[in-house]
């Protein structure tokens, strides 16, 4: 997925890119309600859910890919996000 992005002839370069740009106004929206960080962009946000839905594809890693989920949303969202 974060390969496609760079890559216009992709098949998976539009979706991504959509998807990178859906993920920076939700992003943006959170930060602007005090909701996540905000030293984060929509390229930190798209690279941090890529590389979970990288480990999630791996056999065996699915649980793991979760929890670090968990990790990640954690680290994202501020606490007045809970």
């Amino acid at each position: 997925m974060v390969k496609a992005i760079e890559e216009p002839e992709s098949e998976l370069h539009a979706s991504c890119v959509a998807l990178r740009a859906a993920g920076a106004r939700l992003l943006t929206r959170a930060q602007a309600a005090d909701m996540a960080r905000s030293d984060l962009d929509g390229a930190d946000l798209f690279a941090l859910v890529s590389t979970l839905a990288w480990l999630g594809d791996q056999p065996g890693h699915e649980a793991r890919a979760e929890r670090l989920f968990d990790v990640v949303m954690g680290a994202v969202l501020t606490d007045r996000a809970a």
